[in-house]
This record gives structure tokens, C-alpha cells and sequence, in this order.
């Protein structure tokens, strides 16, 4: 019930998507993701309702494809299973992928438009501080790991290094070998 609710408030949220739940009223859609199952029948308004009639179309999404509908990519047959309906979880599929969350809308309706608006203006400018911050930090770093006398190897610097430690290390074995061949005729030499 909980997730038919948020759910329903990413819907109201994105008016152009709820449109597109409303063309699909009265079917009944089972959604299993990787942690929860969404099952309910689309009402006039485009929202889900709790329903206990079978689905029309069950559409499983794995992790991986979860990952993917996040990160913004498009999710495509291969990346999902259908079971029932396949034009329908086709269709319906997009309009999953179109819900986006937009924190500034909860909080004008928890604060009010002016406040929630001012609330929200100092966080963009806290969060913008903090990338340029994080972005300056960057560049410095990336500025002294170049410089000729850095305490930080380059890729290019530490592989060249690496060889020549590898070439003193064999140079130092055949030598230790040599000497031991040459103590052992020095020690079996007639006097």
C-alpha cells in the first residue's frame, strides 16, 4: 500500500506522465522489482489502486535494469521480462522510466512556495559551494601531482621506476649467483 502511495505521488508529480497512465485506465499492471512488487489497477485519473484481480501483464525488472533506469538509460526488451500482455508492458515500460522525483516540489508543499522556495535556494547554493569546493581541491591536486618535484608519481613516472627496480632486482640476482659460482671455485682450488 505504502508504495502504490509513493508511487502515485512520483505520478502527480510528473503531469505529463500521468497523462499517459490514463490511457491505460482500468488495466491491472504487477511491477516485481528488486525489493518490493507494485500490483494495482490504473484509475481514470492515471493513479494506481490496490487491486486483487490478476495482472493484465506482470513486468519484472531485474537489479541490473534498475540500475540502468536510474542512472537515466533506456531499458529495452532484453533487460526486462514480460509475462501476460507484452504490448501493454511495452507500452507502459517508458512511462516507468519518465517518473522523476523532484524534491523542491515537497518541500514548497510542506513549507509553503516562499519559504520552501528560500529553503531550497540555500541548499542549491550549499550544494554548489561544495562541488566547487570538492572541484577546486581537484584541480590542485591534479596541479602538485604534476609539478617535476611532487611527492606523487604519474602513471608514466612510477612504470618507468617499476623497470628499472625489476632490472636492478635481476642485475642483483645473476651477481649473488656469480659470486657464489666464484666462492665455491675459490673454495675448491688445490693449494
Amino acid at each position: 500500500m505504502l508504495t502504490l502511495a509513493l508511487l502515485n505521488h512520483l505520478i502527480a508529480q510528473n503531469v505529463e506522465a500521468q497523462a499517459q497512465w490514463q490511457q491505460h485506465q482500468g488495466r491491472v499492471l504487477t511491477w516485481t522489482l528488486p525489493l518490493t512488487t507494485l500490483h494495482g489497477r490504473i484509475d481514470a485519473q492515471g493513479f494506481w489502486q490496490p487491486e486483487a484481480a490478476e495482472a493484465d501483464v506482470v513486468v519484472i525488472i531485474p537489479a541490473a535494469a534498475l540500475t540502468k533506469m536510474v542512472s537515466g538509460q533506456t531499458v529495452g526488451v532484453g533487460d526486462v521480462v514480460l509475462e501476460g500482455d507484452r504490448s501493454l508492458g511495452m507500452a507502459v515500460l517508458p512511462l516507468l522510466q519518465q517518473l522523476r522525483y523532484d524534491w523542491r516540489d515537497d518541500l514548497a508543499r510542506l513549507l509553503g512556495d516562499m519559504a520552501g522556495g528560500a529553503v531550497a535556494g540555500q541548499i542549491d547554493q550549499w550544494v554548489t559551494g561544495i562541488k566547487s569546493s570538492k572541484d577546486n581541491i581537484m584541480a590542485q591536486i591534479r596541479d602538485y601531482a604534476q609539478e617535476h618535484d611532487s611527492a606523487i608519481l604519474g602513471r608514466q613516472t612510477f612504470s618507468h621506476f617499476s623497470r628499472q627496480v625489476a632490472c636492478l632486482r635481476d642485475d642483483e640476482a645473476r651477481l649473488s649467483e656469480r659470486l657464489k659460482r666464484l666462492q665455491q671455485r675459490l673454495n675448491n682450488k688445490p693449494e
